[in-house]
């Protein structure tokens, strides 16, 4: 990606009638000129949606961009993003421009959006419920929880959930470079950490599937740890020994890579 503002496409797995889910990219060329491998078959799509970045921290501004087929002079987009509560955040109509295309900018500062975890974003056109969505992890500002690890990278700070028996969690940095996260702990006695990664902050992948993080206690490889998954999360638990200190878990993808790489994302859409 160049560093101009280009959008990264974010979703778009579209429904054929006939021949199930099919895969697409959406829209216009001018909307993420350098995207490799992207080209204009968005524009066989009802309508698409995507935002510049797959995670934010608040107060972060939300770049969201789009393309209508066929677009009606008389009729906007009309755009909802819910929280991961379920509540509404903002609803808006954005008018679409000769091109079918349509743009709008959502400011992360509101109170409304001081809750940490995933947002949708649904845009819909038409009362014949042409619609798509996309989502996007909020890291809302303020001091991580007591039970969670404020995980810096670079000027960010990203809040981890975690539980550990056995030691004292001191301090977590992610590190950009290497793709893992470093967690510092004080280790009276044996004992394991526990730790609720979400897959927007480090995940391993190997093409479309997952693969293992690779673990070093105190700089020695560990193969031995259980871990959890869902969707969103990675839940890893290792088990250390007494005067063990640091904890590094590394994968293949890590903030703000996450960003960069938005454009190979495909998400769900909902399209009638």
């Amino acid at each position: 990606m160049s560093t101009h503002k280009e959008y990264a496409l974010i979703a778009i797995l579209a429904t054929a009638a006939v021949m199930g889910a099919i895969p697409a990219f959406a829209s216009a060329e001018e909307a993420c000129p350098d995207c490799v491998g992207v080209e204009d078959v968005g524009m066989l799509l009802p309508i698409s949606v995507w935002t510049d970045k797959a995670v934010y921290n608040q107060p972060d501004t939300i770049q969201v961009g789009g393309h209508v087929k066929d677009p009606n002079p008389n009729l906007d987009v009309t755009l909802k993003v819910v929280g991961p509560t379920g509540n509404i955040v903002k609803v808006d109509q954005l008018m679409v421009d000769d091109n079918g295309d349509y743009e709008t900018t959502l400011s992360t500062a509101s109170p409304l959006w001081t809750k940490s975890g995933v947002y949708t974003i649904t845009v819909q056109y038409g009362k014949i419920g042409r619609s798509n969505e996309v989502q996007v992890e909020i890291f809302a500002s303020g001091v991580c929880g007591e039970s969670e690890l404020a995980a810096k990278a670079g000027n960010e700070t990203y809040c981890i959930p975690y539980t550990v028996i056995g030691a004292t969690v001191k301090s977590g940095m992610i590190d950009q470079e290497s793709k893992s996260l470093i967690v510092r702990i004080d280790a009276a006695s044996d004992g394991d950490l526990t730790l609720n990664i979400p897959r927007s902050v480090l995940d391993s992948t190997s093409g479309t599937e997952d693969d293992r993080f690779f673990v070093l206690v105190n700089g020695e490889e560990q193969d031995i740890y259980s871990e959890e998954k869902t969707d969103t999360t990675r839940s890893v638990t290792i088990q250390f020994e007494s005067g063990v200190d640091e904890i590094e878990i590394i994968g293949t993808q890590a903030v703000p890579e996450f960003g960069a790489i938005a454009a190979l994302v495909l998400a769900v859409a909902i399209i009638s």
